[in-house]
């Protein structure tokens, strides 16, 4: 796609033409030629090397790295990036492709749960129970339990205020991945990627208690239990064997190392590292939040 092409009755300049194969956020691991947005500068040293075209202000443009090809400046990049994106959504060689739905062998279905009319996919001997709301691009391993209520693959909170003060929403064309032995628990909703390369992923022998909140784009690894009310944000990494509180809430673009341990109703707002427990609002290392609560009784 050429980059003139999709912003052509955006406000804004065309500074240099440039090519691409599709939309990523400036970090992600995508390795092909992809459209992206810079709003904040600090995320320059972070961009990733695939970055061929970017929306972005004028103070921005003259601190790109030398490989970015296009360059359109805009007084607003991400609802720009918005915008293109929720075109884009109307041409399906943009889009994650639709195919008939798939069930394997010797699953319990509910005739209450509504599944999409396509592009779902049931692995073999999963369970899904009454009014568990299952909806396209959604992938689902073998022997997983869906318990009464579930929500996969629902809207993404994905919202963002324009320069008029509008509210501008992004239309969800990512998809959903749960692995092999995975339990969701009732209530639970686990939101659909946005972009067609974004994955929200849950690893083979995860437990996922209910009412828990999974943003989009969040991996979640192999054998990690997340306990009651939890809420993990979009693109929140975990790694395996880890644990996440009651009520514990991990902000958006965190990364919680393996057999790392978030306390209950701790906010985390860093990342942990591999085997670290964090305790607290905000979160801090287990011993250390433990250590200023002694202080703090001996003060009084």
């Amino acid at each position: 796609m050429l980059l003139s092409d999709v912003t052509k009755d955006i406000e804004g300049r065309l500074l240099r033409e440039g090519t691409f194969q599709t939309l990523e956020y400036c970090t992600g691991s995508l390795e092909i030629p992809f459209l992206t947005f810079m709003g904040n500068p600090k995320f320059l040293d972070r961009m990733s090397p695939f970055v061929s075209c970017v929306l972005c202000s004028a103070e921005l443009a003259e601190r790109l790295p030398e490989g970015v090809q296009g360059v359109f400046i805009t007084q607003s990049p991400k609802e720009s990036f918005q915008v293109i994106h929720n075109r884009l959504g109307k041409d399906a060689a943009y889009c994650l492709p639709t195919k008939p739905n798939k069930v394997g062998a010797d699953c319990v279905i509910s005739e209450r749960a509504n599944i999409a009319a396509d592009s779902v996919e049931i692995g073999d001997r999963v369970i899904i129970e009454d009014n568990v709301t299952i909806y396209d691009h959604v992938k689902i391993g073998n022997d997983c339990v869906i318990r009464s209520g579930a929500v996969i693959g629902g809207k993404a909170f994905t919202f963002a205020r324009t320069k008029d003060n509008r509210i501008l929403g992004m239309e969800d064309l990512g998809q959903v991945v749960i692995g092999n032995r995975v339990e969701i628990f009732s209530l639970t909703h686990i939101a659909k990627g946005i972009l067609p390369t974004d994955t929200t992923f849950i690893g083979d022998d995860a437990k996922i208690d209910a009412l828990v909140q999974i943003g989009h784009g969040s991996v979640i690894g192999e054998r990690t239990l997340i306990a009651e009310g939890a809420v993990i944000a979009g693109n929140v990494r975990i790694g395996a064997d880890a644990w996440v509180g009651v009520n514990a809430t991990v902000s958006n673009r965190i990364q919680i190392g393996d057999n790392a341990r978030v306390s209950l109703g701790s906010v985390v707002t860093k990342d942990v590292a591999n085997g670290q427990t964090v305790t607290g609002n905000f979160a801090i290392e287990h011993t250390q939040f433990l250590r200023n609560l002694k202080d703090m009784i001996h003060l009084h």
